[in-house]
């Protein structure tokens, strides 16, 4: 069962739920780890796949932007005013369960005052809220990782996952020891060469250095590769920018990258139509990354879900992309650009 819940609104904290998101499945297991996007499927009823799932956590992480009290409904009110909301419907059944709320806040955003909730989010207010700043984003998660280990519920997971892993790298050297056991009995070495007394009479006698021809190489083209020293990734840390017109009439945005680099391991957020979006399975070796981001679009009560990958090349302080869109609702072409480092001209 999902050991904590993710709660946010896609226009104001989107980008920051994705990276969290990668971090606390990295850590709890993504079995344990709940995100809309990730976890509803076409055809699945939202609200009832929200109250289940509320049902079994441990923890509900309310994502605060600077938007999340602004963003407004089909009737030009305060979506949170409205009863049908997926964030006060998340917030609200988490509070009745008891489950526990932790407000997280984003983007230099600040607790809501009671009276700028509906009666039922009241206490949301008056919960200790944790920050996580743009500039620390690995650091506060690590703390909010803290404060969830004191919950019973999800420090036995962190357990018993340390200890699974444990358990399958015992398995695994004892299984390549069985399996080198295993070589020798189908093979075992042969028996020591007797020697033959008449034969070595007969031989005419041979200096040392001819008895064993000089060893050979089985591949010298791969050893010359081996001497090749592995290019160091380009150094991309830091924030990029990019006009990009997207592949339908009218649709150009300037968006936004913010790189973390670790060794050959990319993370960070890169915006979508402005929004931003979290990092997945980024890699960088020399000059080329690779990432991707998820997003999803509601129309007519269903949830679409789109994958976005990114190839890029790096030239100095720019960065040649191109983005390929697998779409459930819509095909999409590839789609080039050019990213600037932040400042760069």
């Amino acid at each position: 069962m999902p050991g904590v819940f993710i709660s946010y609104r896609r226009e104001d904290s989107s980008g920051y739920a994705g990276r969290l998101f990668d971090i606390l499945s990295a850590r709890l297991g993504r079995e344990n780890t709940f995100m809309d996007f990730d976890m509803i499927r076409a055809g699945d009823n939202f609200v009832a796949v929200i109250e289940e799932k509320i049902a079994l956590c441990d923890v509900l992480l309310a994502l605060i932007g600077e938007r999340w009290l602004a963003c407004a409904g089909e009737n030009g009110g305060r979506r949170i005013d409205l009863p049908n909301d997926f964030v006060r419907i998340e917030i609200a059944k988490a509070l009745e369960r008891g489950v526990r709320v932790i407000p997280v806040l984003v983007g230099n955003a600040t607790m809501p005052r009671p009276n700028d909730l509906p009666d039922e989010l009241r206490p949301l207010s008056l919960r200790e809220a944790i920050d996580l700043r743009d500039a620390h984003f690995r650091d506060d998660a690590e703390r909010l990782i803290q404060v969830l280990n004191e919950k019973p519920g999800i420090a036995d997971r962190l357990r018993r996952l340390a200890s699974n892993r444990g358990a399958r790298a015992a398995l695994s050297v004892l299984a390549v020891a069985a399996i080198a056991v295993g070589i020798l009995r189908l093979h075992p070495s042969a028996p020591p060469a007797r020697a033959n007394p008449a034969s070595a009479a007969q031989s005419p006698a041979v200096p040392d250095q001819e008895l064993v021809p000089p060893a050979r190489s089985a591949n010298p083209a791969g050893a010359h590769q081996a001497k090749i020293p592995t290019q160091a990734p380009a150094d991309i840390a830091g924030k990029w920018q990019a006009t990009v017109k997207y592949d339908w009439p009218g649709a150009v945005y300037d968006e936004t990258f913010n790189f973390e680099v670790d060794g050959a391991d990319l993370s960070g957020s890169a915006s979508l139509l402005s929004a931003d979006r979290g990092i997945l399975d980024g890699k960088i070796a020399g000059d080329h990354l690779s990432f991707t981001t998820r997003s999803a679009t509601e129309m007519e009560g269903k949830i679409y879900q789109d994958k976005h990958y990114y190839k890029g090349t790096v030239k100095g302080d720019a960065i040649e992309f191109s983005m390929q869109t697998d779409s459930d609702l819509e095909p999409h072409v590839p789609v080039h650009f050019t990213a600037k480092r932040f400042g760069a001209k």
